[in-house]
């Protein structure tokens, strides 16, 4: 199992996690899984075959729309630190609610896939992407910001 895998296999099981991008840090439970990049190099880190950058922006689309229409509770609510808009329950329109999954397994599978792939090296910001931030085409609400990205 990746670390990937085993945080949305927790945070379905109910365990709550915290991630921060400028730390290179991955909380499970109370366990730090990631801490400043530095992890079990024994453990894979994610299982995803892209090449380059625009393919991982791709995947942080689609992972970002499973997000955003996702059904909020008082868990995800609370949560301190949000990278990321998602709709409230009465902004999300009916054909999304149907398939919708629970807000904290969405945000979990957003965050540690874009975590992931910058410890992988597959994340790396350079001018083309944007100068300060790298907006969606598709979705202007999904905006991920150079500072995020980079480790300086």
């Amino acid at each position: 199992m990746t670390i990937y895998e085993e945080l949305v296999k927790r945070v379905s099981d109910g365990e709550r996690f915290y991630i921060n991008f400028k730390n290179r840090s991955m909380k499970i439970g109370k366990k730090f899984i990631i801490a400043d990049g530095v992890y079990d190099t024994e453990i894979e880190l994610i299982d995803f075959g892209c090449t380059d950058t625009q393919a991982v922006l791709s995947e942080v689309e689609k992972l970002y729309q499973s997000y955003k229409y996702s059904l909020p509770s008082e868990r995800s609510d609370n949560k301190r630190r949000k990278y990321f808009k998602a709709l409230s329950i009465e902004e999300i329109p009916d054909k999304y609610l149907f398939n919708a999954e629970k807000r904290e397994i969405t945000q979990a599978q957003l965050e540690g896939f874009i975590l992931c792939m910058m410890l992988k090296d597959k994340f790396v910001w350079t001018e083309d992407i944007g100068k300060w931030f790298w907006q969606s085409k598709n979705d202007p609400d999904l905006v991920i910001l150079r500072n995020w990205i980079e480790n300086k």
